[in-house]
């Protein structure tokens, strides 16, 4: 357990050395109690933290199996609490609405229980969109390093197993892993700030966004709606580094490593391409005709808004381009491509295109045995083959969406929620998709219908733990509840 304790102190101290960038913001605000609080918050934290690490650096070993599920579940489980003292404090709000807030950022579902930002203090907003944009990191970090080694929910495993499982082991190596993540975040976030900043956007706005947009996130910098902030040039921007965010960190590896072969063998993120492609044409053309005239929506803006909007449901981000935007579509196909997301190995939450491809490989299969019963034609999406444990994952996880989501309808309804609202509050809580549980849907002060504000107490909980269980893609923590039953037996 040396090695547990290690690791979540580093990445204590990672989250407490965080408050530094808030910290600045407030006293460059005015903002000077909050800045004192956090910044007793940040050495509290680093202190503790460096501490642990100081104790226990000399007798460090690598991370087993076991360990390094624990390790994320209990992370991503404990942090949010911790989060939430903070956040409680510094923005004035009960420790709950803290939580539910801590929660959503860590998990980059963009819910908020904020009515109206413009009260919120600027060093806020900046706290929450940074850990929403570390939060997405830890994502990475957490399918590539826990969930692929061991094939937990049906990931590719085209030589990412037996590289992820030795970084894992190895110290030097895991941290080199962690350090070179980090930065080639950093520097996109950084490329998408500064093309923000050329499209006329204002600075923090630009920072929050980039943040935003680099996480698949759902946090803004104010109520103002996203085309009246960013404008076509900022909307087109922000679409393009979703979409960077939303696909995979290894299909991005091989562009820029000029791997020819792979990138012909790859499927997914061209299937995703081509889907964003298809739904910003139909949602421009939506926008186009419901406006009535080019005098009301000029086409140009039409087209922006389509693949702002597209890219927001892709990627699972969930803001909508201005509010109502999404409502112009049927549900159904909102949420429909809500669960399903973007691709494995990004920010983006979901079951993941790459699944889906493996359960209509798998079906097609099965339906032409129906008709040459001896033919033998193995399943397969792009270069990856799907042998039967590989479905059984695929498939085990797509049950265990379907159950979350079924077993938290029925929580919300029973709490108050009408059917319609718990059933979109589940899809975008377990989908990390939070704007888009949106009151547009409903009908103008519908009780059935709260804003996040104005949930419960216990709604808000229920969101808060299937947000967690959709980042860890549900199947880590039943591998965790596993490995606790079988330690206590």
């Amino acid at each position: 357990m040396i090695a547990f304790l290690y690791y979540f102190a580093a990445l204590g101290a990672v989250l407490s050395a965080s408050l530094l960038l808030p910290l600045l913001v407030a006293f460059g605000n005015s903002e000077t109690e909050i800045g004192f609080r956090l910044l007793m918050y940040g050495a509290f934290g680093s202190f503790f933290c460096v501490a642990t690490l100081l104790a226990i650096m000399g007798r460090l070993g690598g991370l087993d199996r076991n360990v390094a599920i624990l390790l994320a579940v209990t992370s991503w489980t404990a942090f949010p609490f911790l989060l939430a003292i903070p956040i409680s404090d510094v923005a004035g709000i009960s420790y709950i609405d803290a939580l539910f807030e801590s929660v959503s950022s860590l998990t980059t579902t963009g819910a908020s229980v904020f009515a109206n930002l413009e009260l919120v203090p600027k060093s806020v907003i900046l706290l929450r969109a940074q850990l929403q944009w570390l939060g997405g990191i830890a994502t990475l970090i957490t399918l590539v390093l826990v969930l692929a080694p061991w094939r937990i929910g049906g990931l590719p495993q085209a030589s990412t197993a037996s590289v992820a499982a030795s970084i894992v082991a190895s110290h030097s190596r895991l941290m080199k892993f962690c350090g070179n993540l980090f930065r080639v975040v950093l520097v996109l976030t950084l490329v998408c700030f500064v093309c923000l900043l050329l499209s006329g956007i204002e600075p923090f706005s630009a920072l929050i966004v980039s943040l935003t947009a680099l996480s698949t996130g759902g946090f803004l910098p104010g109520d103002q709606s996203a085309d009246i902030l960013l404008g076509p040039g900022g909307m087109l921007i922000t679409s393009i580094f979703l979409l960077i965010g939303a696909t995979s960190i290894f299909w991005h590896r091989q562009i820029f490593t000029l791997r020819i072969e792979d990138l012909r063998a790859h499927r997914e993120s061209y299937y995703i391409m081509a889907a964003w492609a298809l739904l910003a044409i139909y949602i421009a053309y939506t926008l186009f005709q419901a406006a009535g005239s080019s005098t009301v929506l000029p086409p140009l803006t039409a087209v922006t808004e389509g693949m702002f909007n597209a890219a927001s449901i892709i990627t699972t981000s969930g803001i909508q381009s201005r509010p109502g935007a999404f409502t112009v579509l049927p549900p159904t196909l909102v949420l429909m491509l809500l669960l399903i997301g973007a691709g494995c190995y990004s920010t983006a939450g979901g079951i993941k295109f790459f699944r889906v491809g493996g359960m209509f490989s798998l079906a097609y299969h099965e339906l032409n045995r129906l008709i040459y019963p001896h033919s033998v034609r193995p399943s397969q999406f792009g270069s990856t083959k799907y042998d039967h444990q590989f479905m059984k994952a695929i498939w085990s996880l797509f049950a265990a969406f379907i159950v979350l989501v079924a077993i938290t309808i029925c929580f919300l309804s029973v709490s108050g929620m009408g059917f319609q609202a718990s059933f979109t509050a589940a899809i975008a809580a377990v989908t990390n998709a939070g704007p888009a549980y949106s009151l547009e849907w409903a009908a103008a002060g519908d009780p059935d219908w709260p804003s996040y504000g104005d949930m419960s107490i216990i709604q808000k909980l229920i969101l808060s733990l299937v947000m967690i269980l959709g980042r860890l893609e549900i199947i880590a923590a039943i591998a965790c509840l596993n490995l606790a039953l079988r330690i206590r037996r």
